[in-house]
C-alpha cells in the first residue's frame, strides 16, 4: 500500500515539474485579453459519487490566478449493495417499497471549501480551439452524516401473526446490528428502505480535501466558459467515517469528471 502511494506521489511531482517548465516557457499572445475575474458552476461525476460546485478566480499575474472553490457532494461507498426485499416486491406487503442497502448506517454528504491556483497552459487559436488549464486546491471538508432508516415489519404484528404494520428504524450503536446485517429473527422481514424524509438527526465530522486536475475550455466566446474538467481528489478525516456498520475508512480518494458553465470579466 505504501509503495503505491509513493509511486503516485513521485508521478505527481514529475507531472507538476513538467507543467511548471511549460508554464515558464509560455509567452503572452499580443492579441490576448487579460481577464481579471471569472466564475463558473457545474456538476461533477466522481468514482464514488457525484456533486455540484462553483469556482471563482482572481488574476494574480500573467496566466496565473488565485482559485476559490466550494462543493457539495454525495458519496457512495463502494461496499454498498442495493437489494430488493422479497417481502416488499410483490410479497405479502405488496409493491412500492424501495430497495435497501445492506449494512448501511449513514448517508454521507460533504461540504468543501478550498483555495488553490489555476494556470493557463495553452490559449485558444484564432478560430475555435481549446484553452487548457492546470489547477490544484486544498481546504477543509465537512462530512455530514444522515442516519439511514429501514422499513421493517412491526415486532408486535409478528408476535400476533398479523404482519399488518411496518415501522421505520434507524441504526442504534450496538443495539440492532443484527437487524441491519440480516442475522436476527426479524432481519429477513425488512421490506425496504425508508424515504429520504426519515433520519434528520444529522452529525458532522471535520476533515481535509485536496485535488489536482486539468480543465479544457471549448467555448467559442472567450468571455463565456464552457469547460470539461478531469482530475483526482481525496478527502481525509481524523477518524473512520461511520457510513457502513463494518469496514469503514478515513480516506476517500476519487477520480472525477465535470462540466462547467461560467463567465470571465476584464475587471
Amino acid at each position: 500500500m505504501l509503495k503505491k502511494y509513493a509511486i503516485s506521489l513521485l508521478f505527481c511531482c514529475l507531472f507538476l515539474g513538467g507543467l511548471e517548465e511549460l508554464y515558464a516557457q509560455s509567452t503572452l499572445n499580443p492579441d490576448s485579453v487579460i481577464y481579471r475575474k471569472s466564475w463558473n458552476a457545474g456538476m461533477r461525476l466522481r468514482s464514488n459519487g457525484f456533486g455540484f460546485g462553483a469556482e471563482f478566480t482572481r488574476s494574480q499575474r500573467f496566466k496565473k490566478s488565485l482559485l476559490f472553490q466550494v462543493q457539495f457532494s454525495y458519496f457512495v461507498d463502494p461496499k454498498q449493495t442495493r437489494q430488493q426485499s422479497p417481502y416488499g416486491s410483490g410479497g405479502i406487503f405488496g409493491d412500492g417499497y424501495k430497495p435497501y442497502i445492506f449494512g448501511k448506517r449513514n448517508s454521507l454528504f460533504t461540504l468543501y471549501g478550498g483555495v488553490g491556483q489555476k494556470f493557463l497552459l495553452a490559449e485558444k487559436g484564432k478560430r475555435h480551439g481549446v484553452q487548457i488549464f492546470f489547477k490544484y486546491a486544498a481546504g477543509f471538508s465537512l462530512a455530514i452524516l444522515k442516519p439511514y432508516y429501514l422499513k421493517v415489519v412491526d415486532t408486535t404484528s409478528i408476535q400476533n401473526n398479523t404482519f399488518s404494520q411496518t415501522v421505520d428504524i434507524g441504526y442504534v450503536e450496538g443495539g440492532n446490528n443484527e437487524l441491519f446485517l440480516g442475522n436476527s429473527r426479524y432481519g429477513n422481514i425488512i421490506v425496504g428502505a425508508s424515504g429520504f424524509r426519515k433520519g434528520w438527526k444529522l452529525s458532522a465530522l471535520p476533515g481535509l480535501h485536496t485535488e489536482i486536475g486539468m480543465e479544457f475550455d471549448f467555448g467559442k466566446n472567450d468571455q463565456i466558459i464552457k469547460a470539461l474538467e478531469i482530475g483526482v481528489a481525496a478527502d481525509f478525516y481524523y477518524k473512520k467515517v461511520p457510513v457502513m456498520i463494518q469496514d469503514n475508512t478515513f480516506l476517500y480518494p476519487s477520480v472525477y469528471v465535470g462540466f462547467m458553465l461560467g463567465q470571465r470579466k476584464e475587471r
